[in-house]
């Protein structure tokens, strides 16, 4: 048994016999494993009368049990591949009575991170837990992974933790997280501030003169801060293997553009920073359905 990791936070993530639910399974086991946590496969069974309309045959009782069993089942199957891979990792095992929403909210609250899949199947002998993924993340306690499988091609190098930023303190949160599991993964990180500052000097908007010196000392004024919240990082990680963007794009097509290849996405769960554009909130929820990669939604 992993003695380090007996007092620490868990890593939970969400189990319902889905593939997604078992590759969700496999990325926390590695990351749980690398931080020295424990880990914690947790699934919800709703009210009993949610099933009541596809199963009529049951009585609540006998109902109760079949779906305790079922939960029980996929568990199993999610900690046989992990122990295929981690046989000495600290796996604690949660079934609960509880909606989705709920129950998850209030595990978070004493978890390190809880990770989900971002495709859940819809088979009525399951949770459907892909209704559930932006309630989650919005009530989560704690950062929230949605996992998605990797869309880059297989290659031998590392793959970066992309980090989008703004000036919002949600955003300083995400930064920071970006680079703690840049470095358990033992990865590049990708400081990304995109901004559409063409709007700001009238550029795209009828044939009046664009203040191009305006546009210049804007996008020098915002790359000198992206250089001053990267530097108490660079102290605390001073491993860390960093790249600097600034792109003149809006921040959901250009954060989309490089999860493609990217192994995570970190931003913020809301936050408004001072510039136009710099919405992360709703960039968060984009990112969700649309990444090409995992997207980690820091609170």
């Amino acid at each position: 048994m992993n003695t380090d990791a007996s007092n620490a936070p868990a890593i939970v993530v969400g189990i319902d016999g889905s593939e997604a639910a078992l590759g969700a399974a496999r990325w926390a086991a590695d990351y749980a494993a690398a931080s020295h946590s424990p880990l914690s496969l947790f699934h919800a069974i709703p009210r009993i009368d949610w099933y009541f309309a596809n199963a009529m045959v049951f009585t609540p009782e006998a109902l109760a049990t079949e779906l305790a069993d079922e939960g029980r089942k996929k568990i199993d199957e999610a900690e046989s591949a992990i122990r295929a891979v981690h046989p000495d990792l600290t796996v604690e095992r949660h079934i609960v009575n509880e909606a989705v929403g709920p129950a998850f909210e209030k595990v978070s609250a004493t978890a390190r991170l809880v990770v989900i899949g971002s495709h859940w199947t819809s088979a009525a002998s399951d949770l459907i837990l892909g209704g559930h993924v932006i309630r989650i993340v919005n009530n989560s306690r704690c950062p929230v992974l949605v996992w998605r499988r990797t869309a880059c091609p297989d290659t031998d190098e590392t793959l970066p933790v992309v980090v989008g930023v703004d000036e919002s303190e949600n955003s300083t949160r995400a930064l920071d997280s970006a680079f703690e599991v840049a470095d358990t993964l033992r990865a590049p990180v990708t400081v990304a501030h995109m901004w559409e500052t063409g709007a700001a000097v009238g550029l795209g908007y009828g044939e009046g003169p664009v203040d191009w010196n305006l546009l210049h000392l804007l996008q020098s004024n915002q790359e000198q801060k992206l250089d001053e919240l990267v530097a108490p990082l660079r102290t605390r990680f001073p491993g860390a293997h960093v790249n600097k963007i600034y792109t003149d794009t809006g921040p959901a097509k250009g954060l989309k553009e490089l999860s493609r290849s990217a192994q995570l996405v970190v931003v913020g769960s809301r936050g408004h920073g001072k510039l136009a554009g710099a919405v992360l909130g709703s960039v968060s929820q984009s990112l969700i359905h649309h990444a090409d990669c995992s997207v980690l939604v820091v609170h």
